[in-house]
């Protein structure tokens, strides 16, 4: 079982629809692992929280459970600045698409490691990661 917010500032400390799975959501190692990890071929926003959602419910055939809407509350980080990214236009094709879970996450993510910092509440782990174009995409999930 899965734990989610279950209520956001940013809807209203409503649930935008029932399968919501953006925001804070809590793992153990084996299950993350189960599943793949987060998927790695979502640029810019859009779909990768809910491309993690299907993975729990459909490769790990786990429920999410959500705590009441009184005590998981949560506030936006918004700092001075920030930009959203571009809403990806291949979101949709990507998420609807059903691909195999195993052509794509822990198993194929590629990066830099620049550096690992340690402090006392978390630790920093800064990576460039490698970039796909949809079409490298869709070619290796087999997208039609």
């Amino acid at each position: 079982m899965y734990f989610r917010s279950a209520a956001v500032d940013k809807f209203n400390y409503k649930l935008p629809y029932p399968t919501i799975f953006g925001g804070v959501t809590a793992f153990n190692r084996s299950d993350l692992i189960g599943t793949n990890g987060h998927p790695n071929v979502y640029w810019g926003w859009g779909d990768e929280d809910d491309d993690m959602y299907l993975r729990v419910v459909n490769k790990l055939k786990k429920t999410i459970a959500r705590y009441p809407l009184e005590i998981a509350r949560y506030k936006m980080i918004r700092t001075h600045g920030h930009k959203s990214s571009q809403r990806n236009p291949d979101k949709s094709k990507i998420l609807f698409s059903k691909y195999d879970y195993n052509l794509d996450g822990l198993n194929t993510i590629q990066y830099t490691l620049h550096q690992i910092i340690l402090f006392r509440l978390f630790t920093l782990v800064n990576v460039t990661l490698y970039e796909e174009t949809f079409e490298q995409i869709r070619t290796r999930l087999h997208i039609k």
